[in-house]
């Protein structure tokens, strides 16, 4: 009765193994579709900060219209545009660097998973070894 009950368990065992390799697997794939969301997010981010600067250089270009000066044709307007992209370009810097940032953290997650799921299943598959071995003894 008992090399009967050490060989189910080592077959319970390489199934719990493999069960948890699915587990960690489901939860790779899931920091994979948070990493994508990461970066989606970030370029929208960044399209939206492009947006608002081509907003404020056009509000800039109508407010020195309305006071008789061309764009680009005084000093002041021109540090106040380049002021302008700078800050903006700054800005999209940041948006990206975060971006990056978010994705690599969901991607390492997703790899820490992946090498859990490995581990799970030599775990199981050493498990059963070592069943197999005791039982032999017998």
């Amino acid at each position: 009765m008992g090399v009967e009950m050490q060989i189910a368990s080592a077959a319970v065992g390489l199934l719990a193994a493999r069960q948890q390799k699915a587990v960690h697997e489901m939860e790779a794939s899931a920091y994979q579709e948070q990493a994508t969301m990461a970066k989606i997010q970030a370029g929208q981010q960044e399209t939206e900060r492009n947006r608002k600067l081509r907003m404020q250089i056009a509000s800039l270009g109508t407010s020195m219209s309305a006071q008789g000066v061309a764009m680009g044709t005084s000093a002041s307007t021109s540090a106040l545009l380049r002021e302008e992209k700078d800050i903006a370009a700054a800005d999209i810097s940041s948006i990206r660097l975060m971006g990056m940032s978010n994705r690599r953290k969901y991607e390492l997650s997703s790899a820490g998973s992946k090498a859990a799921g490995k581990a799970a299943t030599l775990g199981g598959f050493a498990g059963a070894a070592q069943a197999g071995y005791t039982i032999s003894e017998m």
